[in-house]
């Protein structure tokens, strides 16, 4: 897919861009769920951290954002997706070692906007922390530690799994405990795998269900993730690792394959 620029759009570079332009710019790349989930602000956002990445020094993107009296913190994390499957299992295993929960998560992979080639990744998670057992938006200091753990396992200086063994034993037994899970679907979606799982929430969920996944050679492209209260509903779009759907008997043995990782302690 060619690059498209400011110009591209009928735009004058460093104008704010109309709204049907930046849903416009972002349709070329993105799924159409994205557009029943996302409202224009996070556009703007989501489009704008697109353009900055190239020249963003560390070459990862965090952004957080809180609306006013939210009870929660936005993150949207851009980065250059690895060749290998398990970025999204790194981001998840940072997340639990830092005591960060996640409601809600929309996970994208896309053709790089600029054209240099590769794959990015945009993702926007819904989270929050917990004080004398309440759950409360980020502070300042867990935005700040976040982003530099985030930044620095992202460009392998460090690794989540250092970080979990320096987490407290809570944090560790979360990130190890089986997931009990209640219901597990696979289906065929266009060029995708969906794979659909419901479980009971626990802390370390997300990072358990991802790093199954990456252990397993399975790439996901796209996911949304959901908690509510103690269940967790979550659809990954997932290929293998170069990029292909599943056969229909190897996506059924790989969902049995996965229900079990999970069932166990690791």
């Amino acid at each position: 897919m060619p690059p498209m620029h400011d110009t591209d759009a009928g735009l004058v570079p460093g104008s704010p861009a109309p709204d049907e332009q930046v849903t416009s710019y972002l349709r070329r790349y993105l799924p159409d769920f994205y557009f029943v989930n996302s409202p224009l602000s996070r556009m703007r956002r989501h489009m704008a951290i697109l353009k900055e990445l190239p020249d963003a020094p560390s070459g990862v993107i965090v952004s957080f954002y809180r609306a006013p009296r939210a009870s929660f913190t936005e993150l949207v994390l851009c980065a250059r997706d690895e060749a290998q499957p398990g970025l999204l299992a790194k981001v998840a295993g940072t997340l639990v070692a830092l005591g960060v929960g996640v409601h809600t998560a929309w996970i994208h992979s896309l053709d790089d906007p600029l054209g240099e080639g590769g794959t990015i990744v945009l993702d926007t998670l819904i989270l929050s922390e917990s004080l004398l057992g309440r759950s409360r938006a980020l502070s300042t200091k867990t935005q700040k530690n976040l982003s530099n753990a985030l930044t620095n396992v992202l460009n392998h200086e460090w690794t989540a799994q250092e970080l979990l063994d320096n987490a407290s034993r809570t944090r560790q037994r979360a990130a190890r405990a089986p997931i009990e899970v209640s219901g597990l679907a696979v289906a065929r979606a266009g060029d995708y795998t969906l794979f659909k799982l419901r479980a009971h929430q626990s802390n370390g969920a997300l990072s358990r269900i991802t790093r199954a996944l990456a252990q397993m050679q399975i790439g996901v492209a796209h996911a949304q993730i959901n908690t509510f209260e103690r269940e967790v509903d979550d659809v990954f779009f997932v290929t293998d690792a170069q990029g292909l759907a599943f056969e229909d008997e190897e996506a059924n043995r790989l969902l049995y394959q996965l229900r079990d990782a999970l069932s166990r302690s690791e």
